[in-house]
Parts: C-alpha cells; structure tokens; sequence
C-alpha cells in the first residue's frame, strides 16, 4: 500500500488495468491486462499522455533533448494480448518529432514476439532490457 505522500495519480483505470504516473512527468507504471476489451481506452489515455498540450517550441525542444520520451514500467504487467502489443507499437510509430516511446520491465516473452515481428528495430520504439 502506498502512504500518502507517494501516493501516485491514476491516468487509466478499469477491473482489469490500472496505468498511473510515477515520480517523474512523462513516466508511467502499468498494472494488470491489456487485451482486446481495453486496447483502445489503453492506447487512447497513453497517446494524451504522451502527445500532452504543450507549446510546440517546447516539443521541439524535447524532441532534441530527449526529454520528451514516454517511459512505460510494464514490470506490473501481468498479460498482454496481441491487440496491446500492437497499441504499444502505433503509439512509437506516431510519436514523431524526435520522440521516443521507452519501454521497460516488459515480459521476456513479449520482448520475443516484438523482436521476431521486427518491431523492436522501430527507431521510436526502445526496448530496455531486464535488469
């Protein structure tokens, strides 16, 4: 249970998923199942996340600096289907403006399938390998 002071803000959530901000503004913890039923309130909540509103000088500057990457902890993620994983994948391949979509803690065997498909080679797409 988390004390009050490190409580974090939900983004998205339903009975099956909970996807939250950590301590840093464009990172975020998923727990739980992503699957065909709430594949597109998923991709929807981490697109406005990721997209945000800010001014377009500040995404150009982010897009240079890298401050703009989305990190996803997915450590928490208990399973995954197809329609997921592909959500995860249209996300990085709209990032644009330099921007990356980084993925970590994700299952070895969904790390597989991405590599196997090639989607691992996407340039906005970054895999980071299990500690």
């Amino acid at each position: 249970m988390l004390s009050q002071g490190s409580q974090r803000e939900s983004v998205y959530a339903d009975k099956q998923l909970v996807i939250s901000r950590t301590d840093s503004a464009l990172e975020l913890s998923i727990s739980g199942a992503i699957d065909y039923y709430n594949v597109e309130a998923v991709a929807e909540a981490l697109t406005e996340v990721f997209q945000g509103d800010s001014d377009p000088r500040a995404l150009f500057t982010d897009a240079i600096t890298g401050n703009g990457d989305l990190h996803l902890d997915l450590s928490r993620l208990e399973f995954t289907d197809v329609t997921g994983i592909r959500a995860l994948v249209r996300i990085a391949e709209n990032a644009g403006d330099g921007r990356r979509l980084v993925l970590s803690g994700l299952p070895p065997s969904i790390v597989k399938v991405m590599t196997v498909v090639g989607w691992s080679e996407l340039p906005n797409l970054v895999i980071e390998p299990n500690q």
